[in-house]
């Protein structure tokens, strides 16, 4: 089995599914001081990308607005990806993961975005597997899904990444053979290292410098437009 792993956020997606899923909340008006809340989500955001993001704090605070019964959320969720995600795709992105799909690869999309906007997104995309941030869920007397603001599982975040996949792969009847990863940040640089064949897509400054020193391959896929849809797949090898 090859195995083909994907980053989501700014790799194959334009932007960050957590941060617009933030600005959605608001507009759904389950957020009841905007200001302060996007003002605490900026500085976790600088954090993450600074390597320094405190995940638990970041989801406590992120997911308190789905605590309330009622609102709909995995719904909610699905009109969000179907609207406000998938025209985001990058067109890139979906040539590389036809291209995976054709050479007969597994395809599997980890994220440190939490499961239920990461899930959604790969059923989107034709992924089957996904290692992402599970949430803990409370159920009402409705059966209404609520979230704690807590997490299950390992992190699929920075250092926790390898062993994240060794669980996944652990799993797995047939072991992988080679594995390749995109990744835009420095954030994922354990993992990059751990795989066979590292890919930096649309690097951040300090992916971009090792990926130069060390001679892996890069992809600047905003050089290009954006939007595209499934249907304009270029077919061409995705391997390195």
């Amino acid at each position: 089995m090859r195995l083909a792993l994907f980053d989501l956020d700014d790799t194959l997606l334009d932007g960050d599914c957590s941060d617009r899923w933030n600005l959605w909340m608001i507009e759904q008006g389950w957020v009841s001081d905007a200001g302060a809340f996007m003002a605490r989500a900026e500085q976790m955001h600088q954090a993450y990308h600074a390597g320094k993001l405190k995940l638990e704090e970041y989801l406590a605070m992120t997911l308190a607005p789905l605590r309330a019964p009622g609102n709909g959320c995995a719904k909610e969720v699905e009109r969000f990806v179907a609207t406000h995600l998938q025209p985001r795709i990058f067109k890139q992105a979906w040539a590389c993961l036809e291209a995976h799909r054709q050479a007969g690869d597994t395809l599997l999309l980890i994220s440190a975005s939490a499961q239920h906007l990461v899930q959604p997104i790969a059923a989107a995309l034709g992924i089957e597997h996904v290692l992402a941030v599970e949430l803990s869920i409370e159920h009402g007397i409705n059966e209404d899904a609520r979230y704690t603001g807590g997490s299950e599982g390992i992190f699929s975040l920075s250092r926790r990444q390898g062993a994240a996949l060794e669980a996944v792969v652990g799993r797995a009847a047939d072991h992988p053979s080679h594995t390749t990863f995109y990744s835009d940040s420095r954030n994922d640089l354990p993992l990059l290292q751990y795989v066979d064949c590292p890919v930096a897509v649309n690097p951040d400054p300090v992916l971009a410098e090792v990926a130069s020193v060390e001679g892996w391959r890069r992809l600047d896929w905003r050089t290009s437009p954006n939007t595209s849809s499934p249907n304009t797949l270029s077919g061409k090898s995705a391997h390195a």
